[in-house]
């Protein structure tokens, strides 16, 4: 586990972006349940998910301390969105270990290398270390694309929270439609805390196109690519 004690000794550290840039990590939240407080800090949009930057100031066996990256602190630091977002890219891995396990290794205890084998009907969990957070990990550069050329499938994510999601391998027998009721149906009771609530839509990760986004975008997208060539 990696250990940021000086930022949390000296608080102005945080004011010095060459101090804390190696201490970024992104965290995701839903961006319609969320405006009062985008308002406030540098975001990335994807669907109705907002990508967000903390910086980790003090980690233990027990628990870590992080602060909210701010508009006024990238002022200060005199950078944009898109660098904060390209060096969090690089400093979250670290920071927040990404742990991408089949849901059948962690319910029964199936070990990983043998769940992975029954690819078609895979559910794997994504979240980081800590389990706490872990949605983002989505993010991460290669976390997705890695998964689905293992399983030689592209994948249906489930926001479950914010502390992790659940790819599901895209197959023919597969009925989005009963996943996303399920992601209501979940979202609506008392399984999920309110404040971890993450999103009532779909997203789909296109192995092929490298693309993430709302499963209702990835409808449209295919529509419109079958429509075309049918044009042609």
């Amino acid at each position: 586990m990696i250990r940021n004690e000086k930022v949390l000794d000296d608080i102005n550290a945080l004011l010095d972006y060459d101090s804390i840039k190696d201490y970024l990590y992104m965290n995701v939240i839903n961006a319609d349940e969320n405006k009062a407080e985008l308002s406030q800090v540098p975001h990335t949009i994807v669907g109705d998910l907002a990508i967000v930057y903390r910086v980790m100031i003090q980690t233990t066996e027990e628990q870590f301390c992080s602060a909210k990256v701010t508009n006024q602190m990238i002022d200060v630091y005199g950078i944009d969105v898109n660098k904060l977002h390209n060096d969090a890219l690089i400093s979250s891995p670290r920071i927040m270990k990404p742990e991408v396990l089949p849901l059948e290794t962690l319910a029964i205890g199936t070990p990983k290398e043998i769940a992975l084998l029954e690819t078609e009907r895979q559910m794997a969990v994504i979240t980081n270390e800590h389990r706490t957070d872990g949605a983002s990990t989505m993010f991460y550069a290669g976390v997705l694309n890695d998964l689905a050329t293992k399983l030689n499938h592209s994948l249906y994510i489930i926001p479950s929270s914010t502390d992790e999601c659940i790819a599901v391998c895209d197959s023919l027998n597969l009925n989005h439609e009963h996943l996303e009721n399920m992601l209501h149906e979940v979202n609506n009771s008392s399984l999920v805390d309110p404040d971890k609530k993450l999103s009532d839509h779909l997203y789909h990760y296109d192995k092929d196109a490298r693309i993430l986004e709302k499963a209702d975008d990835y409808e449209k997208r295919m529509y419109k690519e079958k429509y075309s060539q049918l044009l042609h």
